[in-house]
């Protein structure tokens, strides 16, 4: 009995070995196999599964060619519940390496992009969505992305905060003016932010809370120096220009901003002066109607009075080079200059002709003679001594 079940032993041991010999055998010549000659190469996953899960039972002949064929389900995993609704073959998204990491041919996809993009099949709309039941293309016209999106705000009029707050689309920057004013009450257009008007109510104060130079435009650099608030001067919520400012009573130091630049200063033709502007302008509201102080000037009137800076000789002044102050004493009034006839001994009438200087009357005796033949003074016509000589 011992002899016969070494014998069995020993013939079982030949015949495992035998089985794996030509198991191994078997192996080999299947991976020798060329599949490419059967006009579908194995690639990717398909390389190291074993022949029988494509070939069952040894058959050869009508193996399925097309993914489908052994993705069913059946002999090998097919579709699960939660994939895509498609009509397109497996290869046209899954490649042989594997199936995860798939890449979706959108091509001749036109609409409804929610069928898939719902969650459970692809990607969704996430929490921070602006909220709309309008489909994904209305807005995603990109299959590569769901960046770049362009919102369209047709019919959009009102409460447009539910969508930028900062979180679904972009909300107020940290330099916006302080209101919780609707945005659409300022921003009427739906393509840019900038443009809006502010609408200022009507008695609004502290202006400078927002025209800071940050939030809306402040003072410039050329602005008149002070502290006082905005509304002090500008009255107007629509434009800076026509403010009108307030000088304090017994304001000085005019030209600190009467310089040209701050405020309006001197003009080209204004009388050379350092003096300060107070001086002769005593008014606040216009520059009009000073008087000038004469105060100590005694010389160079003309450098004023030159027609131009101020009042000068008149057309009809008698003709001289003189300095005015030569005859024109007072610095209130023109009238009643004295002439000064010094070193005048000949040619009156140049200036005594009626016109420059009176000349003589209607009932003068009728002479051809020059006046001072009979006219010896210079300060009165009276006393004239009648020279009859060669009259016979």
């Amino acid at each position: 009995m011992n002899r016969l079940l070494r014998g069995l032993a020993i013939l079982l041991c030949f015949g495992l070995a035998g089985v794996e010999l030509l198991g191994a055998r078997a192996e080999a010549q299947q991976r020798s196999f060329d599949h490419f000659m059967t006009g579908f190469p194995l690639t990717g996953s398909h390389y190291s599964v074993d022949c029988t899960s494509c070939h069952v039972n040894g058959r050869f002949k009508g193996t399925p060619r097309q993914c489908i064929g052994c993705h069913n389900g059946g002999i090998a995993p097919g579709q699960r519940g939660t994939h895509g609704p498609t009509t397109a073959n497996c290869e046209a998204c899954h490649t042989t390496a594997t199936w995860v990491q798939v890449r979706f041919n959108h091509n001749q996809i036109t609409g409804a992009c929610a069928k898939c993009h719902n969650g459970a099949h692809a990607r969704a709309k996430p929490p921070s969505h602006i909220d709309t039941a309008a489909p994904c293309e209305s807005c995603h016209t990109n299959t590569f992305s769901f960046l770049a999106v362009r919102w369209d705000h047709s019919g959009i009029t009102g409460s447009c905060a539910s969508c930028h707050n900062g979180s679904k689309a972009l909300g107020k920057s940290k330099s916006h003016i302080a209101t919780s004013a609707p945005c659409e009450t300022c921003h009427k257009s739906t393509a840019s932010f900038a443009g809006a008007r502010f609408d200022h109510p009507v008695g609004i104060t502290n202006c400078a809370s927002c025209h800071n130079g940050t939030t809306a435009p402040g003072k410039p650099t050329a602005h008149i120096a002070t502290s006082a608030p905005c509304e002090t001067c500008h009255k107007s919520t629509a434009s800076f220009a026509g403010a009108r400012f307030d000088h304090p009573v017994g304001i000085t130091n005019c030209a600190s901003c009467h310089n040209g630049t701050s405020a309006i200063g001197k003009s080209a033709k204004h009388i050379p002066t350092t003096a300060a502007c107070e001086t002769c302008h005593k008014s606040t509201t216009a520059f009009a109607g000073t008087p000038m102080n004469h105060t100590g000037i005694t010389a160079a009137c003309a450098s004023c009075h030159n027609g131009t800076s101020a009042v000068g000789k008149s057309a009809t002044h008698l003709p001289t080079v003189a300095a005015c102050e030569s005859c024109h004493k007072s610095t209130a009034a023109f009238t009643g200059a004295v002439m000064n006839h010094a070193g005048i001994t000949a040619g009156c009438a140049s200036c005594h002709n009626g016109t420059a200087a009176r000349g003589k009357p209607a009932t003068h005796i009728a002479t051809t003679a020059a006046c001072e033949s009979c006219h010896k003074s210079t300060t009165a016509f009276t006393g004239a001594v009648m020279n009859h000589a060669g009259i016979t």
